[in-house]
């Protein structure tokens, strides 16, 4: 498995990177106000992925590998993972190789508007057990504290896989996070509240092309009432 030394191939993102005006890009008109900054331009991403998805095959071949079983996280990193998945079949195809790709899905959800919560909920798109002595990459949108990964590791390596990888586009600064670091990672950013690309924000934003960072006035527009306690020993009873 990779050392998990990142950064030594990893686009970083410093604190104080402002990154780029809305009105130098495409933006869908409703979102326009309530993007603080665009964080990686569209292009940048799939740059990016050229050379993540190149990494990644390395990292198989060297292993003999000749299936890679993906795990998507849904739902915000269907996008990552499909260009992704379709990178490394070019690739693969490119390099002559006798690679299968194949995958799979796990829905998990963590965060109450833009807060991480306590637990991370895992629903499992698929049997499982047919990861067992598989070559598994897990692919995720985000790491914002490492909780959800940490978790969706430990669920998989219950099926006893031949291997596991992780591959994350972004990785973000922030000083709660548990120490979680994935085997491959697109780029490192600021601790900021981040959309687009496939990353929601109560399911808004996803359709952006961009990563962005989302002003105070769009987590206030965009953000869903939580139950209170009454609300919830109230409908506990029904």
């Amino acid at each position: 498995m990779p050392s998990r030394r990142y950064q030594d191939d990893c686009v970083i993102l410093n604190d104080d990177f402002p990154g780029y005006f809305g009105n130098n890009f495409l933006l869908p008109a409703r979102y326009q106000e309530y993007i603080e900054s665009i964080i990686v331009p569209h292009g940048m991403v799939l740059d990016r992925l050229d050379k993540m998805a190149s990494d990644i095959l390395d990292t198989y071949e060297a292993s003999y590998t000749h299936s890679i079983h993906v795990i998507c996280i849904l739902k915000g990193g269907f996008k990552f993972a499909t260009d992704l998945f379709f990178k490394l079949r070019s690739i693969i195809t490119s390099r002559k190789k006798d690679i299968a790709l194949y995958i799979d899905f796990i829905l998990s959800n963590t965060y109450v508007n833009d807060s991480v919560g306590d637990g991370t909920k895992l629903n499992p798109c698929a049997d499982f057990e047919k990861f067992r002595n598989k070559k598994v990459l897990i692919v995720e949108d985000l790491v914002d504290t490492g909780t959800s990964l940490t978790k969706i590791e430990e669920f998989v390596l219950q099926y006893n896989p031949l291997s596991l990888h992780t591959a994350c586009l972004l990785l973000k600064r922030r000083p709660d996070c548990v120490g979680y670091i994935p085997d491959f990672v697109g780029f490192e950013v600021p601790n900021r509240f981040i959309v687009g690309y496939g990353i929601d924000y109560n399911d808004n934003f996803r359709d952006i092309p961009h990563v962005c960072s989302v002003n105070n006035e769009g987590k206030r527009k965009f953000a869903q009432p939580t139950p209170s306690v009454t609300t919830v020993q109230e409908q506990s009873k029904l």
